[in-house]
């Protein structure tokens, strides 16, 4: 019984990588507003069941080898960095560039490699998810025979501008409180937690993109038409 029981845990291993995965990046506004920079380093990191191997701590667990090989197929530039587990969760730690996408243009990508940071003068900060990858997270769900992928989107946005920088919030968490339509100003020098809400998320995953932030004026000249 006790064998079966091993061989079980470690099929399980095998088939059910994980099913959070996490986006966390710095993202400072001067970037976003300046054309030479081409992209955000990021960190995405995969829920394993362990990171050590059942048998042998001192090699990789099943789970962890599936998604170092998994998580390149989906986001070809992403590179591993570490396995580590934080309470009772383990997970698997990769970095990644986000392309900054410019154009205004929601049929066209900055890259068909990873998620897009989207933005624009109306619309300072988003996400984009291009045909090619929602194609490539279906196709690894199918094959590791997981469920539905749990998305979190984590951004520490710079105010680096400068000067006071008026926001609406259309659906986030901001320093972990929920807010949505709701206009701010950011002090200069100030870094706040910009969470994506779920709504967000799925909408960015479902329709290509999502705004988390646009400029006051956009919807009051929305509400005026």
């Amino acid at each position: 019984m006790k064998m079966i029981q091993v061989t079980a845990i470690a099929a399980a291993s095998i088939v059910l990588v994980g099913c959070k995965t996490e986006f966390a990046a710095e993202v400072p506004l001067s970037q976003l507003q300046n054309p030479a920079v081409a992209d955000i380093p990021a960190t995405v990191r995969l829920e394993v069941l362990s990171c050590d191997h059942y048998e042998d701590s001192r090699q990789p667990s099943d789970s962890l080898v599936k998604a170092q090989e998994m998580m390149p197929r989906i986001f070809p530039t992403a590179e591993f960095q570490e396995c580590y587990s934080q309470g009772m969760d383990s997970w698997a730690a990769f970095q990644i560039a986000l392309p900054i996408d410019r154009d205004g243009d929601p049929e066209q990508f900055a890259s068909e490699d990873a998620f897009n940071l989207t933005t624009s003068e109306a619309r300072p900060l988003g996400v984009a998810v291009p045909p090619a990858v929602r194609q490539r997270l279906e196709e690894a769900q199918s094959a590791a025979m997981m469920g539905d992928l749990e998305y979190a989107i984590t951004f520490d946005v710079v105010n680096d501008t400068g000067s006071d920088y008026p926001i609406t919030v259309l659906s986030a968490w901001v320093n972990d409180h929920p807010i949505a339509l709701k206009p701010i100003v950011v002090e200069p020098d100030i870094t706040f937690s910009l969470r994506f809400s779920d709504v967000l998320i799925d909408r960015a995953i479902a329709i290509g993109q999502a705004s988390a932030l646009v400029r006051p004026s956009l919807l009051a000249e929305q509400q005026s038409e």
